[in-house]
């Protein structure tokens, strides 16, 4: 693993080696939090002295385009979505919020970008654009099919930034949202639960031309989105921005709990993300590869009994506490699928 990411990551050895000790013992640990990742840590020195040398580790910043190297290496080349969410949370009366830019993969969405503030409230459309400018120099092998996102992330600036860069836009919008000059729950006032309207021609939305629907929810709630492409697909393409939702359950309450972290300064909580980052993809293709060797059992739900980042997790988890005469082979099939 040191010599893959060092090909990627302007880290010096020693620090090197730190990133990938850390990589292990959050997958050991399930947690993030420093003082429980110690007795995980696999490094030459004392107790004290390793979570000293943790400490420094976080405190130095690390380039997050480094991270979405890695992570872009590990998606097929072509055409991929891009999904740009937040997610925050209170430590005593610090805000911690984070502002990140993920590509869709499987059921889960993999972490590329992020801006983390330490306020809370929805980022300003500069903030989106310095993220995704950040991004863009790497989509050498990729092309950029849509970008899927809530209604906070809207704005005339921001849509005008999307065209000029050629990525499509699948974005929910506001209710108020001019479209044409006429608020868009103006148009669709009629529309009966389980029904849907959509418009051949393209519509202005702002300062763009794109095309729109509305739906209303068997459950009565209306839902406008922009869109690119074909209306029929479109609805289908926007629900995998929940895979978004998965990712942040992952990262927090159902994998890693970043949330109980005890850091709150930006600079540090980015680097750890960075960290976590790539623990989080690598069980996530490690599922995959267990799921090939064998199948996970579906439930009667008509989904399997475990997720591929869950069955991912418990196989490292696994292999790293139970060492047989298998492992060190078997680890070896394990990391095959993070170094390509």
């Amino acid at each position: 693993m040191k010599q893959h990411l060092r090909q990627h990551l302007p880290l010096d050895s020693r620090r090197l080696e730190v990133l990938v000790a850390l990589i292990f013992a959050m997958i050991q640990a399930r947690s993030v939090v420093l003082f429980q990742l110690v007795s995980h840590l696999q490094l030459p020195a004392q107790v004290k002295s390793r979570y000293k040398r943790l400490k420094r580790f976080v405190q130095f910043p690390l380039p997050d385009t480094c991270i979405a190297q890695v992570v872009l290496n590990l998606l097929s080349k072509g055409k991929i979505y891009l999904v740009l969410d937040r997610t925050n949370w209170k430590l005593g009366e610090n805000d911690i919020n984070i502002l990140l830019l993920s590509a869709l993969w499987k059921t889960f969405a993999f972490p590329l970008c992020w801006t983390v503030f330490d306020e809370s409230g929805n980022s300003d459309q500069q903030d989106r654009f310095t993220l995704v400018s950040r991004l863009l120099p790497l989509l050498k092998d990729h092309s950029v099919s849509g970008l899927l996102a809530d209604r906070e992330f809207i704005g005339q600036e921001w849509f005008v930034f999307l065209r000029r860069h050629h990525i499509p836009p699948f974005i929910r919008l506001k209710a108020d949202t001019r479209v044409d000059g006429i608020p868009i729950w103006c148009c669709s006032k009629k529309l009966q639960k389980g029904e849907s309207r959509y418009w051949h021609r393209k519509m202005r939305v702002y300062g763009i031309s794109c095309r729109v629907l509305a739906v209303r929810s068997l459950k009565g709630e209306l839902l406008f989105l922009a869109y690119a492409g074909r209306h029929d697909q479109a609805l289908q393409t926007y629900r995998l921005r929940w895979n978004a939702e998965n990712l942040h359950s992952a990262l927090k309450t159902r994998g890693f709990h970043l949330e109980e972290s005890g850091l709150y300064f930006p600079e540090r909580v980015s680097m750890l993300l960075g960290g976590l980052s790539l623990a989080f993809v690598w069980c996530c293709v490690c599922g995959e590869f267990q799921t090939s060797r064998e199948p996970p059992a579906i439930l009667k739900h008509g989904y399997a009994e475990k997720s591929v980042f869950r069955l991912g997790l418990d196989t490292l988890q696994d292999a790293l506490f139970r060492p047989t005469f298998l492992t060190p082979g078997f680890l070896g099939q394990l990391l095959a699928c993070f170094v390509p």
